[in-house]
């Protein structure tokens, strides 16, 4: 049942207000009424407090608190039932009283409740693990070595990219290339070649070949050769030079060697020899480029002078028409590549070729260019032991001269299975022809023959003919075996030993041949 109050507002019966500033006899605190009530509104508090917003010496809000607040209230009547019939108890905002050590001082009911056990406390939330107890505080624990080495490693790695991207970006290799690339093109002088391997023996150019001819040591004079050369020019009367030598021995024929006469096309093999330096000393390379000039065209022998002013030889190609077809032309290109007449003429001083002079450039018909026997005879000696050129540049040489196309003069007389290397000169005064022989039996000789003559090709032809073919019989024939006298043993019986000539008489196949 409800009443109507004198103020017009209804209230549950048994329901009596709580006095201002009274406690419940539960221990909870109700709210403080500020202002009597007028009418049907409740005057509530101006600044209203959460619950939360500061600490209390009571227990948490919840509902059990609420449901011992209802039972113990004096107006409840006859406890469960008088609580059926009131209202639920509201929810009152807890003034923020200050914090005192035991939560039963000063308190009416401190006698009636006890003091809710240790274990029913609820368990404060909202701390980690991680955040420390206060007046518990820990000194921070030493990082481990470990963690010291992963944080260098780290660390190393960025360096490391950082210097890689840096380096990718200055390019060190490119500019290298681009230096190497200028020096070589300012100077023609190439960086000297790395060490060989220790033990091996490289194909090396030889240390002073500016020597080598003088230092060259010849053995004894072919008496018989000799003899059988000077009466073949003497039936002939022409003046000519002969210089033979034998590569095994070093034995030699010196048949008016030293005499000068005119070079014609043979100074082209001392030319062949300097190109050939160059090349071993990277002077010159195989595959560059020579270009035709005005300056090298000349009439004569070849074929390049019939080409356009402009037109580019390889170097090699332009050498090798020189020997093989005599190439006027391209002998004058290979001659301004070698820095000219004055520079080809201190190597030859060099190499001791006292008697071979470059006066004109190809084609020289009035036959200032000059040459001998022994010179031609003795530089290829020379080159032919290894003294001038490296190994693989002499092969080059006796390539190269092996394809000479004129095959009329030395080569005409000798054996079918015989090989030459040689280069021919052929102008009005003179005939010549300088090479080295290989024979079948093993042999190998170098021969030069230059034949003055007055205009008759064919008798200085001839002549050199035949002293090339008596040059491949001599060597030829196989050595003489000396064979020892028959000298009967003293030891033996004289009785029982035939005489030498019953053994003679009776067994003719038994005689030595004589």
């Amino acid at each position: 049942m409800k009443r109507r109050s004198g103020q017009g507002g209804t209230q549950p019966l048994g329901s009596v207000p709580p006095a201002a500033g009274s406690r419940s006899q539960s221990g909870d605190r109700s709210a403080t009424n500020q202002a009597p009530r007028s009418g049907h509104t409740l005057a509530r508090s101006p600044r209203p407090i959460s619950p939360r917003a500061s600490y209390s010496a009571q227990p948490p809000l919840n509902l059990r608190n609420v449901l011992d607040h209802s039972e113990r209230s004096p107006a409840a009547g006859n406890g469960r039932r008088s609580f059926e019939r009131s209202n639920p108890p509201s929810l009152a905002l807890i003034q923020p009283q200050p914090r005192s050590l035991s939560p039963n001082v000063n308190r009416p009911d401190a006698a009636r409740r006890p003091e809710r056990p240790v274990a029913l406390a609820p368990r404060p939330m909202g701390r980690s693990r991680s955040t420390p107890r206060r007046g518990r505080a820990h000194p921070p624990a030493p990082a481990s070595p470990l963690l010291y080495a992963t944080r260098l490693i780290i660390l190393g790695v960025g360096i490391g990219a950082i210097v890689g991207t840096s380096l990718s970006v200055w390019n060190p290799t490119i500019r290298a290339q681009d230096t190497t690339a200028a020096s070589l093109a300012a100077s023609p002088t190439p960086a000297p070649s790395p060490t060989p391997t220790p033990g091996f023996r490289g194909d090396l150019v030889p240390a002073n070949p500016s020597s080598a001819i003088m230092k060259l040591r010849l053995g004894q004079p072919i008496a018989p050769l000799t003899t059988t050369l000077q009466s073949l020019v003497a039936q002939t009367g022409l003046s000519a030079g002969v210089f033979v030598v034998d590569l095994d021995t070093g034995d030699y024929v010196d048949l008016n060697g030293s005499t000068v006469y005119p070079a014609a096309s043979t100074i082209k093999t001392p030319i062949l020899v300097a190109f050939l330096q160059d090349v071993d000393r990277q002077r010159v390379r195989l595959d560059e480029s020579l270009t035709l000039q005005t300056i090298d065209i000349t009439d004569g022998s070849g074929e390049i002078q019939f080409m356009e002013v402009g037109s580019q030889l390889s170097a090699l190609d332009t050498a090798t028409k020189m020997i093989t077809i005599s190439d006027n032309t391209a002998t004058n290109m290979v001659i301004h590549k070698l820095g000219g007449l004055t520079a080809l003429n201190s190597r030859f001083r060099d190499w001791g070729m006292s008697h071979t002079v470059l006066n004109n450039l190809l084609a020289d018909l009035q036959g200032t260019n000059t040459t001998s026997a022994r010179d031609l005879s003795l530089l290829l000696t020379a080159v032919s032991q290894g003294d001038l050129l490296s190994l693989r540049s002499r092969d080059r040489l006796l390539d190269i001269m092996r394809s000479t196309v004129n095959n009329n003069l030395l080569a005409a007389t000798l054996g079918p299975d015989a090989k030459i290397a040689h280069k021919t000169g052929n102008i009005d005064s003179l005939s010549g022809d300088s090479g080295i022989v290989d024979m079948p039996n093993g042999k190998r000789y170098v021969i030069t023959a230059l034949v003055q003559r007055a205009g008759d090709a064919g008798s200085a032809a001839q002549l050199i003919q035949q002293i090339s073919q008596a040059t491949y019989q001599y060597f030829a024939q196989p050595p003489a075996v000396a064979i020892p006298p028959n000298v009967p043993d003293s030891t033996a019986n004289p009785d029982t030993a035939p005489s030498s000539q019953d053994s003679s008489a009776s067994d003719p196949a038994q005689q030595p041949t004589l």
